[in-house]
């Protein structure tokens, strides 16, 4: 039989918005200022030994300029560490008004190509053989830099170097010599380089570690964050059920009473259901059983949408009877997140709908909900498999309906399936296996066809 009922009681009410602030007031201190403080003084030492073996081996350099240089390196260098001592590091927040170390590691790059440069207009300009350090800032900008930091410091260097093509050449040297001090330039270069990798490949490390402990505590707020939305509604209910026993005991018969803790029992095996679903598993003892589908989605549809307060139309598709074997607790959660998450995509005013459909196919039962909100977009669909994808980040969306109604469908030998519906919204359907030698007894099935509702 199929069966379809149709209800539109009117435009529902603005939904609540709901906002999550996670707060993070951990700031974390860069150490690239120290590293090029440290590297700037193996420099200092290398450029000092130079100038000491260039005065006895090479005659007519202007080693007084060379020196005077080299002690300007060396106190702004000291500048440098002073200015660190004072500054860095931020005892868990930037202060108000410090620069940001990525602009400290910017200036001293650029005061380093200019004193370089300096060094090098008395040493022979480009004939040096160490001139080539001048592309090391540019390798130093593109690894602690932003890029358009670099392109800045590139651009300094290109400068520098044109200048340094007007600079007095190195008098002329002996081959050996010459030869020399390429290697050792060269073997210098290797060297800066290679301990400079060494430490920032250790900061990589260190980077990667604590990334790795931010997402855990991400992905742990974030459960934290679910298990409390999913938890509202069974813990609200169990709260008021419980008071009404307490406020009303005397004035209250019998029935009404055991109706109030058959709530309370029922509401807390849910929230007991939930707290095992995120933890991504069902109880040992939940079992499959036989259930007419047809009649016990509309059934649990109702109440649910009844519970969410939509009054949109809501039309059930209904074809019976479907009897299915299901974990009974499992296809209440997956019904309930996915009637949630059409509730929550449902656009306002007269739009607003609600389909859900049980149909039988080949070996299968297909119980679907489709609505009439934004649907999917084709980046989104591809992931909304995996935990926290959501298309409600802005109205506290956690992303876990659909991954845990998945792992759940699973768990039952079921398959979830989703798209964006025809004319637009979304539609998921929970396909479930059939045994035919299931029977639900004499009380079980209709199999007349009629209208429900």
């Amino acid at each position: 039989m199929t069966s379809e009922r149709i209800t539109d009681p009117g435009a529902a009410p603005t939904p609540s918005a709901k906002a999550v602030v996670l707060a993070d007031g951990a700031v974390h201190d860069d150490p690239a200022d120290r590293w090029l403080v440290l590297l700037r003084w193996v420099a200092v030492l290398g450029m000092g030994a130079s100038i000491f073996l260039a005065d006895r081996l090479v005659s007519g350099l202007d080693v007084t300029s060379m020196t005077a240089v080299l002690l300007a390196i060396a106190t702004s260098n000291l500048v440098w560490m002073a200015l660190f001592a004072r500054v860095v590091p931020l005892p868990g927040a930037a202060r108000e008004g410090a620069p940001q170390p990525r602009r400290w590691v910017e200036a001293q790059l650029a005061v380093d190509v200019l004193s370089l440069g300096a060094m090098l207009w008395f040493a022979g300009g480009l004939t040096n053989p160490f001139a080539p350090f001048l592309v090391l800032q540019i390798a130093l900008a593109g690894v602690l830099c932003t890029p358009r930091a670099t392109l800045w410091i590139a651009v300094l260097t290109s400068v520098i170097t044109a200048g340094l093509a007007f600079a007095e050449a190195l008098p002329a040297l002996s081959s050996r010599l010459a030869t020399s001090a390429t290697v050792a330039c060269l073997v210098s270069l290797s060297a800066l380089l290679a301990a400079f990798g060494s430490i920032y490949a250790q900061r990589l490390s260190q980077l990667r570690a604590e990334t790795a402990r931010n997402e855990k505590l991400a992905v742990l707020g974030r459960l934290v964050g679910s298990m409390s939305h999913e938890l509202n509604t069974p813990l609200a209910t169990i709260l008021l059920s419980s008071r009404d026993l307490r406020d009303y005991e005397s004035s209250i018969d019998e029935a009404e009473r055991a109706q109030l803790v058959a709530t309370i029992v029922r509401e807390a095996e849910r929230a007991n259901d939930i707290v095992g679903l995120v933890r991504g598993h069902v109880g040992p003892d939940q079992s499959t059983e036989p259930v007419e589908l047809a009649d016990f989605v509309e059934r649990f549809a109702t109440e649910e949408l009844d519970r969410l307060g939509f009054e949109g139309e809501r039309r059930f598709r209904l074809e019976g009877p479907v009897v299915a074997p299901v974990m009974k607790r499992a296809l209440v959660q997956v019904l309930a997140n996915l009637l949630r998450n059409a509730c929550e995509a449902s656009p306002l005013g007269r739009r607003r709908r609600i389909t859900v459909t049980v149909r039988r196919l080949d070996g299968s039962a297909e119980l679907g909900v489709e609505d009439r909100g934004p649907g999917f977009s084709p980046e989104i669909l591809g992931r909304l498999g995996e935990p926290f994808q959501t298309t409600k980040s802005d109205r506290g969306g956690m992303g876990l309906g659909i991954y845990v109604s998945a792992m759940l469908a699973k768990q039952m030998g079921s398959r979830l399936a989703v798209s964006s519906a025809a004319g637009g919204g979304a539609r998921v359907v929970l396909s479930i296996p059939l045994d035919d030698t299931l029977e639900l007894g004499p009380s079980g099935g209709d199999s007349r066809s009629a209208d429900r509702g």
